[in-house]
């Protein structure tokens, strides 16, 4: 495949991605991907084999285990689980690939509460091999005819963020094709370029969460400056800064999106301290 397409990102201040309230949630860590699934939200944490359910109105949670007791585990053993979908009745939750053990794909029926674990690996050595760099997949959006998977790139290089195109098959085990892959230039906040964090289909456009976190390689932690929500549509990129209620620039690390129909939405966090809990924040935007 040839170079990729690169797009640059403008910024919208109409977007108006503002928080208007936040909640800690007891138990959860490392918040690392949020959906909505029926009524319910389904926020993933990266260092375990679980995940929790959120009740949005009474922020009441549920555990689901994915295997084992689904315990906080150590850095160099966590499945870093950084991406969710719903495609065919079916949760997917993807790890981000960026190491043999993070390659592990978790499919959860809602109804039966059956998981199944599978081992991706051929599918992020594909990336892996057509980028150039190690897998770091922060994101995944069903299309109707492919899977699109959203790489993080890291925050000290511009253009460093790219969108892979894959068939939906490869969910269900199908050798990995790469259809297309697009590069992006997301935007700097605080000196600091901006990187996929997660996103969400948004009609026939997709809603993205990007964070301008001071790291190397898009895996180590590091010091953040800021955050921006945005929408991809008509080929384009579209972003605005993340503020708080008092109009400041929010300097929480969003790691989860979900949208609901009354034009809101709901963002997870990570607070990157095993000691303290992610957050569930209610934000306003104006896609």
């Amino acid at each position: 495949m040839g170079a990729a397409a690169t797009v640059v990102a403008s910024r919208e201040d109409r977007l108006n991605a503002r928080i208007t309230q936040s909640w800690p949630l007891p138990g959860v860590r490392a918040g690392s991907a949020l959906r909505r699934v029926g009524a319910r939200l389904l926020a993933v944490q990266d260092d375990a084999f679980s995940a929790v359910w959120i009740d949005p109105a009474t922020r009441k949670l549920e555990p689901l285990v994915l295997r084992g007791p689904g315990s906080a585990l150590g850095k160099n053993d966590k499945p870093d689980f950084e991406a969710a979908l719903v495609h065919d009745g079916r949760i997917w939750i993807l790890g981000s690939g960026s190491r043999p053990n993070r390659c592990g794909i978790a499919r959860v029926d809602p109804a039966s509460r059956e998981v199944a674990l599978m081992n991706a690996l051929p599918l992020y050595g594909a990336i892996a091999r057509e980028l150039g760099q190690p897998a770091n997949i922060e994101g995944a959006v069903p299309l109707a005819d492919r899977l699109r998977l959203f790489q993080r790139g890291p925050g000290r290089s511009p253009k460093a963020s790219y969108t892979i195109d894959v068939p939906l098959e490869v969910l269900s085990g199908a050798a990995p094709k790469i259809l297309s892959v697009t590069n992006y230039d997301l935007g700097v906040v605080g000196g600091v370029f901006l990187a996929f964090t997660d996103a969400v289909a948004l009609g026939r456009h997709i809603a993205y969460l990007a964070v301008a976190e001071d790291t190397p390689d898009g895996i180590a932690d590091g010091a953040i400056h800021g955050a921006g929500v945005g929408i991809l549509r008509d080929g384009g990129a579209h972003w605005d800064v993340l503020t708080e209620a008092d109009g400041s620039v929010s300097k929480r690390k969003v790691e989860g999106i979900a949208l609901d129909a009354a034009g809101g939405g709901w963002l997870l966090t990570d607070p990157d301290d095993a000691k303290a809990p992610a957050e569930l924040c209610r934000v306003d935007l104006k896609f």
